[in-house]
């Protein structure tokens, strides 16, 4: 039997983004020859083999911060740009499947050349483009916006052989706008346990906090206005007032962080605020191993509230406690009792969870064993299984049998 070969497209930075590198190690794991086609950031190779993986790089950087209408620019040359390299490489070797990650969406659409030979296409939405423009959007231009949005989702996925999506919330949305639930797979974004391995956990601070050993929340990931930094900050802030041996440590790169160090010192507490920046997906273990309360302050709006974050199946997966903003996505993945759940934006609710955490260490304790209990059919072994079975399928011109999401706790008897 010839060999399977698989192209990823995401406009992204690989292998920093862990969705993107862990799919594409997934497929070679599914006997697939995988080569992907991202960004390339100062002092990347344009070309390379990363842990199996072929990597093309396209000499672009994504941004963060920039105006929609420069967003639009940037999606759409890097769409032209790795239609041309994905169309190069086709014809060199032919691929099998072509793997595109949304956002944009009508990224998908850099396959058309491998796709009229042949290729199949799968499109994988880890945000749903019309909620996301809904929070974006702003002006006499938003109806025109969010109509372009749906349009270019639609269109997009009647173009893929298949979609797959990433939780429940996003699922239930694509369903809702028209998309066959048989050409729909639902594969969650869990930990991976090859960058975070079992036998790596060790114990959060099971005491109480001391000089010598203080309570050390965190938070790693993008940092933009919708993820709420500035919530947790100044939560940090009021917080330390009664509960005094308690750091925060912030590892991320996007828009606000400057905002955020500024904020700090401003509370005066810019001594117990540590920001780090981003590192590969292998070592982000290290950073989550280091702390012992994870902060998951999301603002709620059309699109956050769809949002299963990747950092919550870490959290749980390495045996952390977790503060999180209530909304409907954390709640479909974990119980009430498994998770402190704060209403978005509400500093002095995650003020009050954070000093109830600091004071009880057996709350901690209960909240770890309830949110790993609550994660364990969703682990990566279990996601990425389903992930490579599509990839099988889809090779075969077949459609994957869909997975019912009728397994989530908040639709589970007594939860």
């Amino acid at each position: 039997m010839s060999t399977r070969r698989i192209c990823a497209i995401a406009y992204d930075y690989y292998p920093w983004e862990v969705l993107f590198f862990r799919t594409a190690q997934a497929a070679a794991g599914a006997g697939f020859e995988s080569h992907v086609i991202a960004l390339q950031d100062d002092g990347e190779v344009a070309e390379e083999n990363y842990n199996g993986v072929h990597v093309h790089r396209l000499h672009m950087q994504r941004g963060y911060g920039q105006s929609l209408l420069v967003t639009l620019f940037m999606w759409t040359l890097f769409m032209f740009r790795s239609a041309v390299r994905v169309t190069r490489l086709h014809l060199q070797q032919r691929f099998d499947i072509i793997h595109v990650h949304n956002i944009p969406d009508f990224l998908v659409f850099a396959a058309i050349i491998p796709k009229l030979m042949g290729a199949k296409v799968i499109l994988h939405v880890q945000d749903t483009s019309p909620e996301l423009m809904a929070v974006k959007a702003e002006g006499s231009r938003k109806k025109l916006i969010l109509w372009a949005s749906a349009l270019q989702e639609k269109t997009s996925m009647a173009f893929a052989d298949h979609v797959i999506t990433v939780g429940w919330p996003f699922e239930e949305k694509l369903v809702e706008r028209g998309l066959s639930p048989s050409k729909l797979t639902n594969v969650l974004n869990s930990a991976d346990p090859r960058i975070f391995p079992e036998e790596r956990r060790t114990e959060a601070l099971t005491g109480a906090a001391t000089p010598e050993r203080p309570l050390l929340l965190m938070y790693h990931g993008t940092a933009a206005e919708r993820n709420g930094l500035e919530t947790a900050v100044r939560a940090y802030a009021k917080a330390r007032e009664r509960a005094p041996h308690l750091r925060f440590q912030i590892k991320g790169q996007g828009e606000t962080i400057p905002d955020m160090e500024r904020l700090a010192d401003e509370l005066g507490v810019g001594d117990g605020v540590i920001f780090s920046a981003p590192c590969p997906p292998e070592q982000i273990v290290d950073f989550v191993l280091n702390g012992d309360v994870g902060v998951i302050p999301y603002r709620s709006d059309e699109f956050m509230d769809l949002v299963l974050p990747t950092k919550a199946y870490e959290f749980a997966w390495m045996r952390r406690a977790m503060i999180a903003s209530d909304t409907p996505a954390i709640r479909s993945l974990f119980r009430p009792e498994s998770v402190v759940l704060c209403e978005a934006d509400n500093v002095d609710a995650f003020t009050e969870a954070i000093v109830y955490l600091y004071e009880h260490p057996e709350k901690r304790m209960q909240l770890i064993e309830n949110s790993a209990r609550d994660y364990a059919p969703y682990r990566w072994e279990e996601m990425a299984t389903r992930f490579q079975n599509v990839l099988v399928a889809v090779a075969e011109g077949d459609q994957p049998p869909h997975v019912e999401a009728s397994t989530a706790p908040s639709r589970r008897p007594g939860g």
